[in-house]
């Protein structure tokens, strides 16, 4: 993102609006333009003022009676809005338009619901992998990743080793998920990148199926814009593997890291 694009959509991101593709692309580029954080902060005091210095005014019972009506309005049965036109489909019979409903109901049935923060995880997922240096902190040493990550963060971070399987660590960086910070390990095989998100997933809304039993654990799994999902929870935390590594792969990587927290949590 430029810093052109970044000051055309500042507002939308501002308020939330922005998808979340470009959220990521909008936070990376803050992160490094001193200029565009300057224009950031700027936007931000500016509505701070407006929302604590602006006397708050009450609507009148004209305008009041005015939203009302073109409320209504809309909200009017659709034949009544819509003219003699939308008429012709009451002539269809019966059976036509059950047929209709049906091959749109077999349509959505055949896509399923991505679950928000699922999508959100492989959205960043694909926008590090543009990167030619995606990581904040770039290390391949464990215990360095794992004390960075105890100055940042206030849960504890696992950083498996992955090196048995060709799968090297590249270092990490701090991200966020629904306005939860979240330890983002990032891993390499080969050209792929294996994304390991670790987070609080309390009062997160967490997918309701596709999980299936593994070992001694649950895993929610998921293909996802080309990418595989392997997401589960130990305690109070959440952790999800995203890569366009083949499933079996990914849910390898996930019991090791389960297999690393069980005996961390057991130690403790």
């Amino acid at each position: 993102m430029t810093c052109q694009e970044l000051r055309a959509c500042l507002d939308v991101y501002l308020d939330r609006e922005l998808d979340v593709a470009r959220s990521l692309e909008a936070q990376e580029h803050l992160a490094f333009c001193m200029a565009c954080q300057w224009a950031y902060a700027k936007e931000r005091e500016l509505r701070t003022l407006v929302k604590t210095r602006l006397p708050r005014v009450a609507a009148s019972q004209e305008l009041r009676a005015r939203v009302r009506a073109a409320l209504d309005a809309e909200t009017r049965p659709a034949y009544r809005r819509l003219g003699s036109g939308a008429l012709r489909w009451a002539a269809l019979p019966v059976a036509a338009l059950l047929l209709v409903a049906l091959a749109y109901g077999l349509r959505a049935t055949r896509t399923p619901t991505v679950p928000p923060a699922v999508a959100e995880l492989v959205a960043q997922h694909q926008l590090y992998s543009r990167l030619d240096a995606p990581a904040e902190f770039v290390s391949p040493s464990r215990d360095s990743v794992a004390g960075w990550f105890r100055e940042r963060v206030r849960f504890q971070v696992p950083v498996p080793d992955f090196s048995p399987s060709g799968i090297r660590l590249v270092g990490a960086r701090r991200s966020s998920l629904s306005d939860r910070e979240v330890a983002y390990l990032l891993y390499e095989k080969g050209r792929n990148l294996i994304s390991l998100f670790a987070f609080p997933h309390r009062g997160l809304a967490l997918p309701t199926d596709g999980w299936i039993p593994v070992g001694e654990s649950r895993f929610y799994v998921a293909e996802v814009k080309g990418a595989e999902v392997v997401l589960w929870t130990q305690g109070e935390q959440a952790y999800a593997l995203v890569s366009p590594l083949n499933r079996e792969a990914l849910l390898e990587c996930a019991l090791t890291v389960w297999r690393l927290v069980s005996q961390t949590r057991s130690g403790a």
